[in-house]
């Protein structure tokens, strides 16, 4: 049972959660376990669209399942397992996705575009951030790769432009191209978005907090999530009828959490915040506070 510090009632199910990672855009840095953030969802989502990962839902909690289901794309791409998603991994979803015939395009978002970002940075063609949404900057930068490579120039990244991106193989192969073609700029390019962009319904709430530092706490929740193995994860207790279950949402001075709980004593606009020591918890007390509703 989890101990219950300011407000009352027992906790159930927790999704985990733990910060969003600064600026950094998917592609552009390492995913690992025990991390948490958008960039994960995408990741889940490209995986579970290739049958690797099977979870009901993506959450954006890198755990076991995550690390298995990336272990087990790897190994069945001739990629080194280790159950990290760095770029290589983000440029083999890509290849995978597009030897399915399906053609990134603007609107296109996900794990396979911030590889494809990531790539063309590398080559010189692209200079904006590595955001997996495939927008204006990115039609430009692949009209740019196609015309230097002598393909046709469509904006679209298709078989011919990423075998041209990655060679027969998979392996790209440098030419005198590379080392010359300037970096494309869009005269004016979408704004990309931010871990400050908190974009959502935002609704008023009485926020109190808990904890499972406590005798006889098991730690674990209705969902199975061990809070003490996990003491840096950030969950939250709501009211499924004002804030949805399972939603992402941004705590004012709490930061990114998952909604992903529920108590007896948590009706109407009241929310629970979970930290991993009596002392956190007992200092944040009772206070009203703004949640925003993520938009996915």
């Amino acid at each position: 049972m989890i101990k219950k510090v300011i407000a009352t009632g027992a906790i159930a199910g927790v999704m985990m959660s733990s910060p969003l990672v600064g600026e950094a855009a998917l592609g552009d840095h390492t995913l690992k376990q025990g991390m948490w953030d958008k960039d994960v969802h995408q990741l889940q989502q490209q995986l579970k669209d290739k049958g690797y990962f099977h979870y009901t839902e993506t959450t954006g909690f890198y755990g076991d399942i995550t690390a298995a289901s990336v272990k087990d794309f790897q190994k069945r791409n001739g990629l080194k397992v280790d159950g990290i998603a760095g770029k290589r991994t983000a440029e083999a979803l890509l290849q995978s996705s597009l030897g399915k015939s399906n053609i990134l395009q603007q609107g296109s978002k996900g794990y396979a575009v911030s590889g494809l970002q990531s790539e063309l940075k590398d080559q010189g063609f692209y200079n904006y951030t590595v955001d997996g949404i495939y927008g204006p900057v990115t039609v430009n930068a692949v009209k740019a790769f196609q015309k230097a490579k002598g393909i046709a120039v469509d904006g679209l990244t298709g078989p011919q432009t990423i075998k041209a991106l990655y060679g027969e193989n998979g392996v790209r192969v440098k030419t005198e191209v590379e080392s010359s073609a300037p970096a494309q700029k869009a005269s004016a390019p979408v704004k990309a978005a931010s871990t400050d962009q908190k974009q959502g319904k935002t609704v008023s709430v009485e926020a109190t907090a808990y904890t499972a530092d406590c005798d006889g706490c098991s730690g674990v929740t209705a969902n199975g999530t061990n809070l003490k193995a996990n003491p840096d994860v950030k969950v939250i207790a709501v009211d499924p009828d004002v804030i949805p279950l399972n939603s992402q949402v941004y705590v004012e001075g709490y930061g990114y959490a998952v909604a992903a709980d529920k108590g007896g004593a948590i009706q109407g606009n009241r929310i629970d915040v979970f930290y991993s020591s009596k002392q956190k918890a007992t200092e944040w007390g009772r206070k009203n506070v703004k949640v925003t509703i993520l938009d996915k």
